[in-house]
């Protein structure tokens, strides 16, 4: 068995972060030929591929102890599925799989309740920055594109990082969260959930950290989440009755 070594700067650990896999394959048949491949090296625990547009072409192999997983990454690096050479690293951060089997209940709690903030900041994070772009003057945004265009008729139509289309935030499909924004600066949590706790299965609000103006708002299930974002787009608030934006979570 080979000596576990870091790959890709993330310390070793149980779960092999997979890259580069064929977008046009289904998931469940990713999944089987996923497995078939890593369980030569190991006990899976679990594996997980992303249906969203943002993450598919992606994996999570999730074994029992890191040595199987650094030797799947030492041997199959590179390996074609489905006619494209697999990229492999060390995850990131532990699977939900790995902390479930190795901690209690309140600490699983903890993890996920991390790992939904991170996301739920960088979602937000990515909403300013798009806010700031349609703010820019009408001049530099015209010198960008004009500046922009030999470049891309040179190396014809390009994507965004990770191959996918990006889908615009009113077009995302439903989920149980939805992402608000737009909201006058003194909106809290007791204001939010005075308006969305109307709705059946209200679960929380959920104010994201340093970013005003942003929340998170989650329900049990998709059937309360539509139909809050329903009744409640462009909704006028404050003093100066600014809309209301309201979609769902980028997953």
């Amino acid at each position: 068995m080979a000596a576990v070594q870091q790959s890709g700067g993330n310390p070793p650990n149980n779960t092999v972060y997979v890259r580069n896999l064929a977008e046009e394959i289904k998931i469940d048949q990713m999944v089987e030929a996923l497995r078939e491949i890593f369980c030569e090296y190991g006990t899976i625990v679990d594996i997980v591929a992303k249906k969203s547009l943002k993450r598919k072409g992606q994996a999570f192999i999730v074994y029992d102890d890191p040595a199987s997983a650094a030797q799947a990454i030492e041997d199959v690096q590179g390996f074609e599925l489905f006619d494209k050479p697999m990229t492999l690293e060390y995850a990131r951060t532990k699977s939900d799989a790995t902390v479930k089997r190795e901690g209690n209940d309140e600490e699983f709690e903890a993890h996920k309740r991390r790992r939904l903030a991170e996301k739920e900041r960088k979602q937000a994070q990515e909403a300013q920055e798009a806010q700031k772009n349609l703010k820019r003057p009408a001049g530099a945004a015209a010198a960008a594109t004009a500046a922009a265009e030999p470049a891309a008729k040179a190396k014809g139509p390009t994507k965004p990082a990770g191959g996918a289309a990006v889908v615009p935030a009113e077009y995302l499909p439903p989920n149980k969260i939805l992402f608000v924004q737009n909201l006058p600066d003194d909106y809290d949590v007791d204001a939010l959930t005075a308006i969305f706790s109307r709705f059946s299965g209200f679960k929380e609000v959920r104010l994201v950290p340093g970013r005003k103006g942003l929340a998170f708002v989650e329900y049990d299930a998709e059937q309360g989440a539509i139909s809050a974002k329903e009744s409640t787009s462009n909704m006028p608030l404050g003093d100066e009755s600014k809309p209301m934006k309201v979609t769902y979570q980028r997953q």
